[in-house]
C-alpha cells in the first residue's frame, strides 16, 4: 500500500496561526505600503488566500510580481516567483510550479542570498516529490539542509521543516526507521521552541507512518488529534489529509462503512480546495475499500474518474495504482482483454517509477550529505585543537611541552585511525565492486542467452513455419495425409515459439511479480477464448490483495503448469466451462484450475507426460500439486506454494 498522507512543509507555511485574523491585518496594513515591504505583504496575503481562495491567491501573487519588478530588487522578485509557484502547486500544475521556483532560486544564487536559496531548494524538493521524482526531491532537500545547518540566524522552523520533508520521501521508499528518525529530530526541535503548528504537522505525519507499521489504533489516535488541532489553528485545508489517514487505518481494521464515510468526506474537501493530487489519492483509497466489499462497479467508476485526472495532471505514482484497480475490476467482470491491458500499463508504470537505480541514487544522496557533514565536523575539531594550542602557549614551558606532546599524539592517533578507516573502506568497496561485477556478468550472460534464443532459434522457427506454409500451398491439396502432417509440424513450431517467448520473458527478470504472472495468465486465457471460438466459458478470479514476488524459475514453473492444465481441459475434457481461481492462506498461495468436463478415474488411469511434468515442475519449487478428477464430473488441479508477502496494495 502506497501512502502519501503526509503534509509537505513549504517554507512560508509556518508563519501564521489564526488565518482570518492575520489576513484581515495584512490587508489593512497593505493599504499604506509601497516598495519591498509592500511586496512582502502581498506575498503573505497570497499565502493566506492559498488555503481558502486560490483565485485571490493568484491575484495577489501576480500583483506582487508586478510591484517587485518596479522596485528592481532581485530578492523581492524571487519571493514573488515563490508565491506564484506555491499557487500553481496548490492546483496541481507542478511543471509551472517547478519553473517559478527555479526562477526564484536562480535569482537568489545570483545575489548570494543563501537562506533564501535554501528555502527554494526545499520548495523544489516538495514539487519533485509530488511529481514522483524522489531522487531530485532528496537532492534539493539535502542542499537546503546543508545551508540551514551551516548558516547563522536561520529561522527556528527551517531546520525541522526540511528534516520532516526528507522523512516523507523515505516513507515512500518504505524505509520507516529512517522516516521516524527524521521525524523525531524535527519534533524535538519544534517542541523545544513551542512551535504548535510544527508539532501538529509532525504528529499527523507520524500517524501516517503508523499505518505502514500496522499500528492502526494509534494511527487513528494521532490523526484525530492532528485533525482537531488543524481546525483550532485555522488550517482547515489540512483536515482532509487527516481524514484520509483515518480512513486508511479504519479500512485496515475492516471498519469499511466508517472508512468509506471518511474517504468521501476527504474527497469532498479536496474537491472544494481544488487539491487534485490528494483528491485522486483519496479516490484510489475509496476504490480499494469498495473492492474489498465486492462492490466492483462502484470501484470502477471512481477509479476511472481518478485515472482521468491522474493522466491529465501527470501524477505518475498514482497512475500505477489506478491501473491495477481497473485491472482487478475488469477481471472480475470477465473482461480479460481489458484487464490484461490495464495489468500491462500497471507493470510498465511500476518499472519506470521505482526502478532500482532511482532508489540507489536516493541512498547515495544521503551518504554524500552525511560524508560532507562529517568532514565539516572534523574540520571544526581541528580548528578547536588549533585554538587550544594558542592558549597553551601562554602557559609555562613544561605545560606547553606536555600539551604539544598530547596534541601531536592526538593528531598521529587520529591520522592512524583515519588511515585504518580508509583501508577498511577500500577493502569493503573492492568486495562490493567484485560482487557487482559478478552480478553484472551473470546478467550479461542471461541477456546474451535470451537474445540468442530470440534472434537465432526464434527466427529459425519462424522460417520453418513460413516454409511449411509455402509447402502446403505448393503441395497436392488432395493429399490429405501430407497436408495433415504439415499442419501438425506447423502447430508444433508455433507452440514452440510461444513457449520460447515465455522462457525469454522469465530469463530477462531477476524475479517475477504476481501482477506480471497474473497478466500472463489473462493473456493466455484471452488467446484460448479466440482459439475455441467462445465455445468454452472461461472464468478467472483472484482475491490476492498483496504484492508478491517469485523467483524467475518459480514464476515460469507455475505459469507452465497452469498453461498445461488449461490446455488439457480445452483439448481432452470436452469442457464447457473452465475456471482459474487464485486464493491465499496465512503463508501459502493457491492456484486452482477446474473444469466441468469428462474427467477420469485417477486411480486406474496412467498419468501422461503432461501431468507428470506438472508434478515435477511443482516439486522443483518445493510446492504441492493435487489432482482430483471424477468421470463426468470434471477435474480440479490445485497448486499450493509458499509466498513472500511484502506490502499491501
Amino acid at each position: 500500500m502506497k501512502l502519501k498522507l503526509t503534509i509537505l512543509f513549504s517554507f512560508i507555511s509556518l508563519c501564521s496561526i489564526a488565518q482570518s485574523k492575520v489576513l484581515d491585518s495584512l490587508l489593512e496594513v497593505s493599504k499604506n505600503q509601497s516598495g519591498e515591504i509592500f511586496v512582502k505583504t502581498l506575498n503573505e496575503i497570497s499565502w493566506e488566500y492559498k488555503n481558502s481562495n486560490i483565485d485571490s491567491a493568484f491575484s495577489y501573487a501576480r500583483k506582487s510580481l508586478i510591484v517587485s519588478k518596479k522596485t528592481d530588487s532581485k530578492k523581492s522578485i524571487a519571493s514573488s516567483y515563490n508565491s506564484l509557484a506555491n499557487c500553481f502547486e496548490a492546483i496541481g500544475k507542478l511543471d509551472s510550479a517547478t519553473v517559478y521556483h527555479q526562477k526564484g532560486l536562480d535569482l537568489k544564487l545570483e545575489i548570494g542570498y543563501k537562506l533564501g536559496a535554501a528555502d527554494s531548494y526545499n520548495n523544489l524538493g516538495i514539487v519533485y516529490d509530488l511529481k514522483g521524482d524522489f531522487a531530485l526531491s532528496l537532492e534539493n532537500y539535502f542542499k537546503a539542509l546543508k545551508i540551514y545547518e551551516e548558516e547563522k540566524d536561520v529561522p527556528l522552523e527551517s531546520l525541522p521543516m526540511v528534516l520532516g520533508n526528507i522523512g516523507i520521501v523515505y516513507k515512500k521508499q518504505k524505509e520507516y526507521d529512517k522516516v521516524l528518525d527524521y521525524y523525531k529530530r524535527a519534533l524535538k526541535i519544534y517542541e523545544t521552541n513551542n512551535n504548535n503548528f510544527g508539532i501538529v504537522v509532525i504528529k499527523g505525519n507520524i500517524g501516517s507512518v503508523l499505518i505502514n507499521t500496522k499500528d492502526f489504533e494509534n494511527s487513528i489516535k494521532y490523526s484525530e488529534e492532528a485533525k482537531k488541532l488543524y481546525v483550532k489553528l485555522g488550517y482547515d485545508r489540512y483536515v482532509p489529509y487527516m481524514l484520509n489517514n483515518i480512513a486508511i487505518a479504519k479500512d485496515s481494521l475492516k471498519l469499511y462503512n466508517e472508512s468509506q464515510k471518511d474517504y468521501k468526506e476527504a474527497i469532498r474537501l479536496f474537491k472544494k480546495d481544488q487539491n487534485l493530487y490528494e483528491l485522486t489519492f483519496a479516490q484510489i483509497g475509496l476504490a480499494r475499500s469498495l473492492i474489498k466489499e465486492k462492490r466492483f462497479s462502484e470501484a470502477k467508476v471512481i477509479a476511472k474518474d481518478a485515472l482521468k485526472i491522474i493522466q491529465e495532471k501527470g501524477f505518475k505514482e498514482f497512475e500505477i495504482d489506478a491501473n491495477k484497480i481497473l485491472a482487478i475490476v475488469e477481471s472480475e467482470a470477465g473482461n480479460y482483454k481489458q484487464a490484461y491491458k490495464y495489468f500491462e500499463e500497471y507493470a510498465i508504470g511500476k518499472d519506470s517509477l521505482f526502478e532500482d537505480h532511482k532508489t540507489k541514487t536516493i541512498f547515495e544522496l544521503e551518504t554524500k550529505y552525511e560524508t560532507v557533514k562529517k568532514e565539516k565536523e572534523i574540520a571544526q575539531q581541528k580548528e578547536e585543537l588549533l585554538k587550544n594550542e594558542l592558549e597553551i602557549k601562554n602557559k609555562n614551558f613544561y605545560t606547553v611541552l606536555l600539551g604539544s606532546g598530547f596534541l601531536i599524539f592526538s593528531i598521529i592517533s587520529f591520522g592512524l585511525f583515519k588511515r585504518q578507516q580508509h583501508k577498511k573502506r577500500e577493502y569493503t568497496n573492492q568486495l562490493a565492486l567484485k560482487e557487482a561485477q559478478s552480478y553484472n556478468k551473470l546478467q550479461d550472460q542471461r541477456l546474451r542467452i535470451s537474445r540468442d534464443l530470440h534472434d537465432n532459434i526464434g527466427s529459425q522457427l519462424t522460417f520453418i513455419i513460413s516454409s511449411i506454409d509455402n509447402l502446403k500451398f505448393l503441395s497436392d491439396s488432395t493429399n490429405e495425409k501430407l497436408q495433415n502432417k504439415l499442419s501438425e509440424i506447423n502447430n508444433f513450431a508455433s507452440t514452440t515459439i510461444s513457449q520460447l517467448r515465455d522462457t525469454i520473458w522469465a530469463m530477462n527478470k531477476n524475479e517475477i511479480s504476481f501482477d506480471d504472472l497474473q497478466g500472463r495468465i489473462l493473456a493466455f486465457i484471452e488467446k484460448a477464448k479466440l482459439a475455441t471460438n467462445n465455445t468454452i466459458i472461461f472464468k478467472f478470479n483472484s482475491t490476492i490483495t498483496y504484492e508478491l514476488n517469485f523467483s524467475s524459475i518459480k514464476g515460469i514453473n507455475i505459469f507452465r503448469v497452469i498453461q498445461e492444465g488449461l490446455n488439457n481441459s480445452i483439448k481432452y475434457a470436452n469442457a464447457t466451462e473452465i475456471s482459474v481461481n487464485i486464493t491465499e492462506s496465512d503463508s501459502k498461495i493457491i492456484f486452482e484450475i477446474s473444469d466441468n468436463g469428462n474427467g477420469f478415474n485417477i486411480n486406474t488411469t496412467e498419468l501422461g507426460n503432461g501431468l507428470e511434468n506438472m508434478q515435477k515442475r511443482i516439486a522443483e519449487i518445493n510446492g504441492e500439486i493435487l489432482i482430483q478428477s471424477e468421470i463426468n464430473k470434471g477435474t480440479v488441479i490445485k497448486i499450493t506454494c509458499n509466498k513472500n508477502k511484502t506490502n499491501a496494495l
